[in-house]
């Protein structure tokens, strides 16, 4: 009797696993399948939004140092026309 169970427990662990285990992979790989698919597009989604997310960080960044230097220059050219009037002053006074 015990060398009966010994076989039959020997021949399922031999050929009973491995076709156990070939059934459940060709049964679960078109769910696995399908799922990746699903849910491939969300993490491309999520990749895509962070990339923008970035992009309009950086154009924001350079945008608020375009202006910074337009204001610069703005300042720059005002004190240019000051001294420019000064100088014209100056030498308007020294003709008369």
């Amino acid at each position: 009797m015990e060398e009966m169970i010994i076989a039959i427990v020997a021949i399922f662990f031999t050929i009973g696993v491995p076709v156990l285990a070939m059934a459940t992979h060709f049964a679960l790989r078109p769910l696995v399948r399908d799922l990746a698919q699903a849910l491939g597009p969300q993490r491309r989604e999520r990749e895509t939004i962070a990339r923008l997310a970035e992009r309009i960080e950086r154009l924001e960044g350079d945008h608020r140092e375009r202006g910074e230097l337009l204001d610069q220059l703005a300042e720059a050219e005002l004190f240019r026309r000051q001294l420019e009037e000064r100088a014209g002053g100056e030498a308007a006074g020294k003709l008369t």
